[in-house]
């Protein structure tokens, strides 16, 4: 399910698991309520190194500048 940056938001905070696409094509997860927040990397799912209102602002920060959470706007060609 494609999510916005404000649901993607909401699901983070409340703790509880989701699965969904980011508006910039980010595949999250959570599988446990109150675990980790998954990201799909290299055919694998990985955990965010940010977690809770971090991770929300990580969100929101990729969303305004247009890219992917492991996305480096920098390196774009």
């Amino acid at each position: 399910m494609i999510m916005s940056a404000s649901q993607l938001k909401e699901r983070v905070d409340s703790g509880w698991p989701f699965f969904g696409i980011g508006p910039q094509g980010d595949v999250l997860a959570r599988y446990v309520p109150f675990g980790p927040v998954f990201i799909w990397r290299r055919n694998r799912m990985v955990p965010l190194p940010l977690q809770g209102s971090d991770l929300c602002w990580l969100l929101q920060a990729a969303d305004e500048e247009a890219h992917a959470l492991g996305e480096n706007p920098e390196r774009r060609v």
